[in-house]
């Protein structure tokens, strides 16, 4: 397509009130299109259902992004977790358990950014571990069977580590859901960008009497002319759940607007983005929004936009904000 995801409702939005005019001006007649890979009309109130039914997929899809992202949310928290008791476990061994036959059966810990596999391959070996060491003997100053901070035992920890695949396995399905989303909005915007392409190239000769309609129909690509330089800006987590975005000011000499894109998500999409806010020059360099953090441990991603008046323009370097998750469970 000749345009960023996030412009489709933009665009769709100039098209429809453009074509109210052409309305008005054919009274009584009005001006209905024909799409050429399906052979059915298109009136302007059928764009305008298009149109919200597009801007429901939108939404569709980032819920879903919102339910995947929690759910590695939670397989992030209980990763830490995990982690803190392995920490402690390997540390009890270190300090009672050299010289001894257990000893060798202590296991390396993995990274929290390790995936699936190669972080729960430890901590299984840390479980069947503590569960040999728990049958004895007991080095001097040690009570068997172990037990961790806050009452954690071997079973306990053992189903810690075992609740954590069901948690990836929900994250996959919840991957799913996206990958499944995005491909219903992609194919109403391929019906979409349709629809205004051919409101483009019909309008000419339909209203060939209206050149000012003509001359002002909505643009799909930019006009001719230079990239913007893009501007500096930051975002910080406002609480209880909003971000705030400054940026700099634009020097260029046809600087029409800002406008602040993000998704939900620990990196910025293209793909997923969408308009959240346009502000004019003159405005106040500051967005606040609480697009995307309605959940304790929410991420969303931001660049700034500077927009020209032939539709030229270029964004920030991509900004993270996230939302705190609060006190972790221990298990």
């Amino acid at each position: 397509m000749s345009f960023p995801n996030a412009l489709y409702i933009q665009k769709m939005n100039a098209v429809i009130a453009h074509w109210s005019q052409v309305d008005n001006a054919l009274a009584p007649k009005t001006l209905i299109l024909r799409l050429l890979e399906k052979d059915v009309p298109m009136t302007r109130q059928q764009f305008i259902t298009l149109r919200d039914t597009y801007q429901n997929q939108l939404n569709t899809v980032e819920g879903c992004l919102a339910a995947q992202q929690l759910a590695r949310s939670d397989i992030n928290i209980k990763k830490a977790s995990l982690l803190a008791y392995f920490n402690q476990f390997t540390s009890l061994v270190d300090g009672y358990f050299r010289n001894t036959r257990f000893y060798d059966l202590r296991p390396y810990a993995p990274s929290i950014g390790d995936g699936q596999l190669v972080f729960s391959r430890p901590m299984v070996k840390m479980f069947q571990a503590w569960a040999k060491i728990n049958e004895g003997p007991a080095p001097a100053s040690v009570t068997l069977p172990l037990v961790l901070e806050n009452n954690m035992s071997q079973g306990s920890f053992a189903s810690v580590v075992s609740s954590l695949q069901f948690d990836y396995a929900l994250e996959m399905l919840k991957e799913q859901d996206v990958i499944l989303a995005r491909g219903d909005r992609d194919r109403f915007q391929v019906t979409a960008y349709g629809v205004m392409k051919t409101y483009r190239e019909v309008l000419p000769g339909k209203i060939p009497q209206l050149p000012v309609l003509v001359e002002t129909m909505p643009r799909l690509t930019p006009l001719p002319g230079h990239t913007p330089a893009p501007v500096n800006a930051s975002a910080i987590f406002m609480d209880p759940n909003a971000s705030k975005v400054i940026y700099d000011a634009s020097t260029d000499a046809t600087l029409h607007s800002y406008q602040l894109r993000g998704n939900v998500g620990d990196h910025y999409s293209d793909e997923d983005a969408m308009v959240i806010a346009t502000h004019g020059p003159n405005d106040p360099r500051e967005f606040i929004t609480t697009f995307g953090l309605n959940q304790p441990g929410a991420q969303v991603a931001f660049k700034v936009y500077v927009i020209l008046t032939t539709d030229n323009e270029a964004g920030s370097a991509s900004l993270l904000v996230e939302r705190p998750a609060g006190q972790q469970l221990a298990a």
